[in-house]
């Protein structure tokens, strides 16, 4: 039961976190609270490292906890392709990169805090 509960919270934060990255996304002009030269590219690899190790510690089957990290990607390169379409923001394949690279560091960084799991 208790590991049903922190699936289940994490499955929660997980997706509220997906719709904060889809909503600062597409808003036409984002204020960062820090700001120093190429900051989003930080805030990307930050923001999709945290997306992809969620459910990396989430899931337990592997297969479906890497497929949900990796779908990370996905989004990243639709966001981007949609923020052509706002006005104020542009399509970066650096920010892509970027993305990717966070995804990377999110599955090794989750599948390491997989080990540490307890088994109810």
């Amino acid at each position: 039961m208790g590991n049903k509960i922190r699936v289940g919270l994490i499955s929660v934060v997980w997706i509220s976190s997906i719709g904060v990255v889809i909503y600062y996304s597409l808003v036409p002009r984002v204020e960062f609270p820090v700001d120093f030269w190429q900051a989003d590219k930080l805030y990307h690899f930050i923001s999709y490292s945290w997306l992809s190790a969620l459910p990396m510690v989430a899931y337990s089957d592997r297969k479906i906890s890497l497929t949900a990290s990796l779908s990370m990607i996905l989004l990243g390169v639709l966001l981007e392709i949609l923020q052509m379409f706002v006005p104020g923001r542009t399509f970066s394949v650096a920010d892509i990169m970027m993305n990717t690279l966070g995804v990377v560091l999110g599955i090794y960084s989750g599948g390491y805090l997989r080990r540490f799991e307890t088994i109810d």
